[in-house]
């Protein structure tokens, strides 16, 4: 756990700068940089919520993209792939304590007046009900998804696999009440966010899908899973790094 820990480093201090660009992302237009730190102002608590999310956000897409990475192999060569399948399973904290933050911040909004329980009930905000309502069902389906990877021994491999199917569905819920909940949805910065992100997922699910279909697999699981013949003839599986460290590689995303 520390040494997850002590790799998470720089993923905490990405999620900082992300919170401060983001929050410029959030001010309206023609508003100074500055203005969010007037802590009088009647905005400040809104500003903070509109950044979590975008930060949220961005953690649920580096999640993804890294449990599609896992299968697919896309990034062998450059990065461990034990690495890789830590850094998704680290990300699934990082992404419920960012959207925990981008709901509670809220309360105490005195423009809006949140209640706690018009922010965790679905379709109860009096603000755009439907797109809030999206984003608490997400946040509630990402908790299921994160546990289970403390209850894989629980729900089986199998289980586990096809529960992970639920983060497409959760990231493009998502993706829906980031454009439909946020007031600064119409800025350009926030629709190069949302688009880009959007088709990267679709770029790594399609890349994932023509990997899985290819005969014989990928021509790396060929070199490192091919059998090799004894000369007793009797063949011999060789283990990948991945199972020798005993990194899962199933599907997570």
């Amino acid at each position: 756990m520390v040494r997850i820990a002590a790799r998470g480093l720089p993923w905490a201090v990405a999620l900082a700068l992300g919170g401060v660009m983001a929050l410029g992302t959030s001010l309206p237009q023609g508003a100074a940089p500055t203005d969010w730190l007037d802590f009088d102002s009647a905005h400040l608590y809104w500003y903070l919520g509109r950044a979590s999310g975008f930060v949220a956000f961005g953690l649920l897409f580096l999640s993804v993209v890294l449990g599609l990475a896992i299968r697919s192999r896309i990034f062998d060569g450059l990065v461990a792939r034990p690495w890789v399948f830590e850094m998704h399973q680290f990300l699934s904290i990082y992404v419920l304590l960012a959207m925990a933050f981008h709901a509670l911040i809220l309360l105490p909004d005195p423009y809006m007046q949140f209640s706690l329980w018009e922010l965790l009930i679905p379709m109860a905000s009096p603000y755009r009900p439907v797109a809030v309502g999206l984003g608490v069902i997400v946040l509630y389906g990402s908790i299921i998804v994160s546990l289970s990877y403390y209850l894989k021994g629980l729900i089986g491999q199998q289980g586990w696999r096809l529960l992970h199917y639920l983060t497409f569905a959760l990231f493009l819920g998502a993706l829906v009440h980031g454009v439909l909940a946020g007031t600064d949805s119409d800025q350009v910065p926030a629709q190069v966010f949302y688009m880009s992100t959007g088709l990267l997922v679709l770029f790594f699910a399609f890349f994932r899908i023509l990997v899985s279909r290819r005969p014989g697999k990928s021509a790396a699981g060929r070199g490192t899973n091919a059998k090799q013949e004894p000369r007793d003839g009797t063949p011999t599986l060789v283990p990948t790094a991945a199972e020798a460290s005993g990194v899962d590689t199933a599907t997570t995303a």
